[in-house]
């Protein structure tokens, strides 16, 4: 007698490995929302990181093309290192005083 071969799976077992890719779908959805090191949330918290890292070094960036457009300034502009050491540093040329005027005292009335 000569058996026939199989063409599929019958019913129940379709029904088993429905359950089983289920079940191994659900452990890996579990696995990856709970797992320490590669878990949504962890990669989550490591994109909000690299977010602030690039706003920082946006931040940094300009600050460095201003202090670079400053130390221009101050190595070829005379008229902004003076006006710097002026108003910074309270420096005078040869030969110049500088008054301080205050205001007269308010006075108390009675």
């Amino acid at each position: 007698m000569v058996r026939q071969r199989r063409q599929g799976f019958n019913r129940r077992e379709k029904r088993a490995l429905a359950r089983l890719l289920l079940s191994a779908f659900i452990l890996a959805l579990l696995f990856l929302t709970v797992a320490p090191k590669c878990s949504l949330h962890r990669l989550r918290q490591v994109n909000k990181q690299t977010e602030t890292a690039e706003k920082e070094n946006e931040t940094l960036l300009q600050a460095t093309i201003q202090l670079n457009e400053e130390i221009r300034l101050l190595q070829h502009d005379e008229r902004y290192l003076e006006k710097i050491a002026r108003e910074k540093y309270g420096m005078l040329k040869k030969n110049e005083e500088v008054y301080y005027v205050s205001p007269p005292p308010e006075e108390k009335s009675p």
